[in-house]
């Protein structure tokens, strides 16, 4: 849950006692922080970026793998969600995504993908 930025949905006693499966990792990632972040990215052109498609950062380091994309009809492009390390994954940060072996140029981007038009 700290990798996907989903800490909020955990109840604050779970946090600080622990007791669960998984709770020594997730109560030092909440310490120390994450080594890896979940991150929206938009390829750039038309082609869409699919599970395990690698993605580096521009000096040709491997940063990540993506783990969900498709064609995004309401953003009108390919969008795709991954991991990438600590350290990176701001929004507007280029990145290349490895794909059938070619590198395509692609951005970090906030999420949701499409803000939220409604009133809470």
């Amino acid at each position: 849950p700290v990798e996907a930025s989903l800490a909020w949905a955990m109840q604050k006693r779970r946090k600080e006692e622990g007791g669960f499966p998984g709770a020594e990792r997730i109560q030092r990632e909440l310490a120390e922080g994450a080594a890896r972040k979940l991150v929206g990215i938009k390829p750039d052109g038309r082609a869409p970026a699919r599970q395990g498609v690698e993605v580096q950062c521009l000096e040709g380091n491997t940063i990540g793998q993506i783990t969900s994309g498709s064609f995004g009809p309401t953003v009108g492009g390919p969008v795709a969600m991954g991991y990438v390390s600590k350290g990176h994954g701001a929004p507007g940060e280029k990145v290349n995504l490895i794909i059938r072996g070619k590198a395509q140029p692609a951005q970090i981007v906030a999420l949701p993908f499409v803000k939220q038009n409604y009133k809470r």
